[in-house]
């Protein structure tokens, strides 16, 4: 059996990707720990060893890193909106070997047997493997092979 589908790598698409692999991605929280440490470090380097170009860099890198997690959506975007793939049209084809997917400057191929984890999400699929994870949009693929996916994935 196989299924092939083509969409295009757009800024719809992309923030579709960005919102629903994000609550299973490693960027989901904040870095406590280390704004902590940097603020602290700060502290430490003004009040104690009297270095205030120091501290004041370390909070301002903390300060740093709180506005790049609040605007790592719409930076995530852009950076895809101006790699060469963006506006090219990917082809994807689903098969018994798995899933591969090709566009003018890519293509990749993910074998059932590397894939770990398949997440279902309210508007897509979710490929977790160890390079990472790969997003599939429910609104390119037909019924048949959703159904077709989730068979594979209870295997």
């Amino acid at each position: 059996m196989q299924f092939n589908t083509s969409y295009t790598l757009d800024k719809p698409y992309f923030y579709e990707c960005f919102d629903e692999s994000l609550p299973y991605s490693a960027q989901a929280k904040p870095k406590y720990a280390f704004l902590v440490l940097l603020i602290s470090l700060g502290f430490i380097s003004i009040y104690a060893l009297d270095q205030h170009y120091l501290g004041n860099f370390m909070i301002m890198a903390a300060v740093v890193e709180c506005v790049a997690f609040y605007y790592r959506r719409p930076w995530w975007v852009t950076r895809q909106m101006l790699s060469r793939a963006s506006g090219s049209k990917a082809k994807l084809t689903i098969d018994e070997a798995g899933f591969s997917s090709e566009n003018p400057h890519k293509s990749y191929q993910i074998t059932w047997q590397q894939i770990d984890d398949v997440i279902f999400t309210p508007r897509g699929i979710l490929l977790k493997h160890k390079k990472g994870m790969q997003y599939l949009s429910n609104s390119v693929l037909s019924d048949e092979a959703i159904d077709y996916i989730k068979k594979r994935a209870a295997k």
